[in-house]
């Protein structure tokens, strides 16, 4: 099917029918009316997890910090942002990361549940992904992209800025999949971190 479109600049009135217009590749010209995550927001499908003054681990089956598991069998969580500091001394970790996990065909065992999750649409309903501050998986996780670099000891120097990492939707955690905030070269210490992440459920 051939749709035609308009090039150039249309400027029409309100109540008027206007042609979809198209910049000189073919690309169809749109723009956001709303900001970027307000459709998924207002139908409820947007959700975020807080983990306050954690420790976080490093890679194994026994995580502390936040994780992320999809047990559902009828979405998948769609990672957006992820963020997060250390707010307690830790000098031995270097850095944070994001880590995934698979062949989680069950919840996870010896669950903490996380500070805060729920809904970005506020009061609406929970998710069906599970967000903890500790929990124990059947594979230990990988680490897949770097978060925060931690320079020193607090005390000494001040914390890092913290982080804030939009994925745009680029990580898919499918049926059976976990996600998680771990930590490199030693764990934070015990309350030693703020993280957060912000995810979408959509139908499979």
């Amino acid at each position: 099917m051939l749709t035609q479109t308009q090039t150039g600049v249309i400027v029409s009135a309100d109540g008027g029918v206007a042609p979809v217009r198209s910049g000189k590749a073919g690309d169809v010209i749109v723009s956001e009316l709303q900001p970027r995550y307000y459709e998924n927001t207002y139908r409820r499908n947007t959700f975020s997890a807080y983990a306050s003054a954690q420790a976080t681990s490093l890679v194994g089956t026994a995580m502390v910090g936040l994780q992320l598991t999809n047990n559902s069998s009828t979405v998948n969580l769609v990672i957006t942002k992820v963020a997060g500091n250390i707010i307690v001394t830790s000098a031995s970790t270097t850095s944070l990361v994001l880590a995934s996990g698979s062949g989680q065909v069950s919840a996870p065992t010896s669950q903490t549940a996380a500070t805060r999750v729920g809904n970005n649409f506020l009061g609406a309903a929970a998710p069906q992904g599970l967000a903890t501050n500790a929990a124990t998986f059947t594979n230990a996780p990988t680490a897949m992209f770097p978060l925060l670099h931690n320079t020193a000891a607090i005390a000494t120097n001040g914390e890092d800025q913290g982080f804030l990492v939009d994925f745009e939707g680029s990580i898919i955690v499918p049926p059976n999949f976990y996600v998680c905030i771990a930590a490199v070269g030693a764990a934070v210490a015990a309350g030693g971190s703020n993280l957060a992440i912000t995810w979408i459920e959509q139908a499979i």
